[in-house]
């Protein structure tokens, strides 16, 4: 289902020593950055995978699929603050592919609030966030104060060849 933690140790030692670290404490955040298919995904899969449980309340999602759910719940419903508590009780949140697409405003202010009340359960919630931006990219999309929440654990960014075949 998802893959495991030694399917990732062919990384350099400094990159697994985080991912071991977190996985030992995982807690607080944990930010992945780097260039498009050195296994940012493929390693917050891992990280989830050592804590799947299908009656836990641990949830994975991709930016846009977040969106895409956040947008059918206001549609349905006129609101997704039920959504929101569950989104910032999961013991542990994977947001994978963070900044692919620019956030509209409201959907910027959902991420910023999440970000918030994570950071502030930061000793007890672990938090993992893939992204291809860097560190001025993602300040130019989201701003410093989104920024500063994300960034104040543990940042990891590498750049390792693209493992997809390129077929033109």
């Amino acid at each position: 289902m998802y893959p495991k933690l030694r399917q990732i140790d062919d990384k350099p030692e400094a990159y697994m020593k985080h991912v071991n670290e977190f996985v030992a404490n995982p807690v607080g955040f944990f930010l992945i950055s780097g260039k498009n298919g050195n296994g940012k995904t493929f390693t917050a899969e891992a990280i989830y995978g050592r804590f799947y449980h299908p009656h836990s309340d641990n949830m994975f999602w991709n930016q846009a699929d977040l969106k895409m759910e956040w947008q059918r719940l206001y549609a349905r419903y006129g609101s997704t603050d039920y959504f929101f508590k569950e989104v910032v009780k999961a013991p542990l949140l994977v947001i994978d592919d963070l900044g692919t697409t620019r956030p509209t405003e409201s959907f910027m202010e959902f991420l910023y609030i999440i970000a918030d009340k994570r950071h502030k359960q930061k000793h007890t919630h672990g938090t993992v966030i893939t992204t291809n931006l860097n560190s001025q990219s993602m300040r130019e999309m989201f701003g410093d104060a989104f920024v500063s929440r994300v960034a104040s654990g543990r940042c990891l960014r590498h750049d390792g060849p693209d493992r997809r075949p390129m077929l033109f």
